[in-house]
């Protein structure tokens, strides 16, 4: 009996004595002073678009500095708006620590290519679909698309807010297209890191060009993606590994049931 006391005062007491230790852990986080900023920004050693340096810059500038201010008088609310504005955030997100630091974690905006349009404009489409500017520090390592290209870089455009196929223009519809199959390639991870450049012909055509430039790749339309890619890399086991990478100078795969090559 006693043993069964003593057990069912533990399953109590415990819970209890926990309960309380973190009472005064939230309240000791809430009446402390802020220690400073810890900024941490994902894929970092990926993507450089911004660094910390340019995050407390912009906090610090509407904010002030917040050490030694009283955590719970910081809004966390307030810095998270301001981080999002900046250009290059897809996303943040600003919690409290309990020794006292306040953590800006970041999400980078990511772009899957680069466009060079007709009028040697550059830009990139990210991979929700949406125009992005260049950087003045830094180029990310994506293929580039150029060629047959009319669409102008617009702050804000999103391609896949371009719903209405009637009304679409023809610079348009090369754009809609030329980001159906960026996203295609960007979602696998072979295609990602072997198409090196896409050039659209007059056409709207598109022919990729692999990172060892040793062919051309003739893809016709963006249509029956996955169709033709599968053709492709069974092109590249069977047939480009018996006879050599350097065999044939184009690999056209426009046509349903059949690869095209030439020397």
């Amino acid at each position: 009996m006693i043993k069964r006391i003593t057990h069912i005062s533990l399953y109590i007491i415990i819970p209890l004595g926990l309960m309380i230790l973190l009472g005064f852990a939230v309240e000791n986080n809430r009446t402390a002073s802020c220690k400073g900023l810890v900024v941490e920004i994902k894929d970092r050693e990926k993507l450089s678009f911004i660094d910390s340096l340019q995050v407390l810059s912009q906090v610090y500038k509407v904010m002030d500095t917040l050490n030694g201010k009283s955590l719970k008088k910081v809004s966390l609310n307030k810095i998270e708006e301001l981080v999002n504005t900046m250009y290059y955030v897809e996303s943040s997100q600003v919690y409290r620590q309990i020794d006292g630091y306040i953590v800006v974690n970041i999400i980078q905006r990511e772009p899957i290519a680069r466009v060079v349009n007709s009028f040697n404009e550059s830009y990139y489409i990210d991979k929700n679909g949406r125009l992005m500017k260049l950087s003045t520090s830094y180029s990310a390592r994506v293929p580039v698309v150029t060629g047959f290209i009319g669409t102008r870089y617009s702050p804000g455009k999103n391609i896949y807010e371009i719903s209405d196929e009637t009304s679409f223009s023809h610079q348009e519809t090369v754009l809609v297209d030329v980001n159906k199959l960026i996203q295609f390639i960007a979602s696998d991870a072979f295609l990602n890191a072997w198409i090196d450049q896409i050039y659209v012909t007059r056409r709207g055509e598109f022919e990729l060009v692999p990172r060892n430039g040793v062919h051309t790749i003739e893809f016709g339309k963006a249509e029956d993606m996955e169709k033709k890619f599968e053709k492709l890399m069974k092109f590249y086991k069977d047939g480009l590994a018996n006879v050599g990478w350097g065999s044939y100078k184009k690999i056209n795969i426009k046509f349903k049931n059949q690869v095209v090559c030439s020397k």
